[in-house]
């Protein structure tokens, strides 16, 4: 974690603790709430008691870390729970009533290494331990989410949605919001992108694949000066198959697979594009390119590609276009739920300049064509 600053005293820590007893790795898992985690490949055991490193648990279990060098403590952060944990002692503190830990903090290949056990207890956890599996999992019902961004701090509660802000990691979690769902079933991972002039915008994303299908999922909550501007989400389930790299771009952008709305450059919600008007069909589009001058969505339903020129707001049907007459035939017959098709579907390649480069294979032969596609000045 970025606020965990150990660099500059690293060796003033290291003095304070004693060398203890030599130590040894091992590979058993550890999960969060069932979900396996890293903790498991940093793990150490040494004397009988499992060891972590205290940033990377913190990280796990939804906690900001703070380094203090002149008390050589940690304080760790989260809605609702102060944790302070000092190096060379046993002695912590929990909201500011006194506990300890099993085993005193020390250093581990230059971190700072916890007892998993009474440390988890101490952050509001508690450990289970499987004797079938060999695995240990740390079970915390508020499964909060932690990110930050530009010295503030994000907190999301995957159990009711409440989203918690603070403007420095040291700072109190203030509620300022809540994203609609009610204790998620997947653990979604948090991330967070500076838009720039105190905007942020927070991704609370899931995708996975179960019976044979990709289901993704994700809650996007743009926020100014610590206040909600809007908030989008989709859900959406298809075939699971080889899919082609997407090209990236610095656009950033909201989406709830119905409309795209744009952020501009100042934070502040930009163009909003109705697909479904745009391109007169009704359904759930994926984006899959967007650029400051044209947006390549997708229909689920049939794979249709559109491309929306975003200064002119129209929309054209790129598989219609691209694709030849002779081809088409086939394709339009084309289903978005079977993968005999959705590997073979026009797809972008790459870019150059103003000239975009698909690709798509005929039906049934599979014989891949290449063609272009020139995107106007506006």
């Amino acid at each position: 974690m970025r606020n965990w600053k150990l660099a500059a005293g690293i060796l003033a820590v290291a003095i304070a603790l004693s060398p203890g007893a030599a130590s040894a790795a091992t590979d058993s898992v550890i999960q969060l709430n069932y979900k396996e985690t890293s903790l498991g490949s940093s793990q150490v055991v040494t004397a009988g008691t499992t060891l972590v490193p205290l940033q990377q648990l913190a990280q796990t279990m939804g906690y900001a870390l703070n380094w203090n060098q002149s008390t050589k403590s940690a304080k760790l952060i989260r809605p609702g729970r102060e944790v302070t944990m000092t190096a060379g002692t046993v002695s912590a503190a929990v909201n500011g009533t006194a506990s300890i830990l099993t085993k005193v903090p020390r250093i581990l290949k230059g971190k700072v290494y916890v007892p998993l056990v009474s440390a988890v207890s101490l952050l509001g956890g508690k450990t289970v331990y499987d004797k079938g599996t060999g695995s240990l999992n740390i079970v915390d019902e508020l499964r909060y989410s932690v990110a930050s961004a530009q010295g503030r701090t994000y907190w999301v509660s995957q159990k009711n949605g409440d989203v918690f802000y603070s403007a420095s990691a040291a700072g109190k979690p203030v509620l300022i919001g809540e994203l609609p769902f009610a204790d998620l079933a997947y653990t979604h991972s948090l991330e967070v992108k500076n838009v720039g002039k105190g905007t942020e915008l927070l991704l609370l994303t899931d995708n996975h694949y179960a019976m044979f299908n990709d289901f993704s999922n994700s809650y996007q909550v743009l926020i100014k000066d610590g206040k909600v501007v809007k908030q989008m989400d989709y859900h959406y389930t298809i075939k699971s198959y080889i899919k082609a790299p997407l090209l990236k771009t610095d656009q950033l952008y909201m989406t709830d697979g119905r409309s795209i709305q744009y952020i501009n450059a100042d934070g502040s919600p930009g163009k909003l594009f109705d697909l479904e008007a745009i391109t007169g069909t009704e359904g759930n589009y994926t984006i899959e390119y967007a650029a400051e001058d044209i947006i390549l969505a997708r229909l689920m339903s049939n794979t249709q590609l559109y491309a929306i020129h975003t200064v002119s707001g129209a929309g054209i049907n790129l598989s219609e276009q691209l694709i030849s007459a002779g081809d088409r035939k086939e394709w339009d017959r084309a289903d978005g739920s079977d993968e005999f098709y959705l590997t073979k579907m026009l797809v972008l390649k790459k870019r150059e300049g103003n000239v975009m480069t698909f690709t798509y294979a005929t039906l049934p032969d599979g014989k891949v064509k290449t063609v272009t596609y020139t995107v106007d000045s506006q």
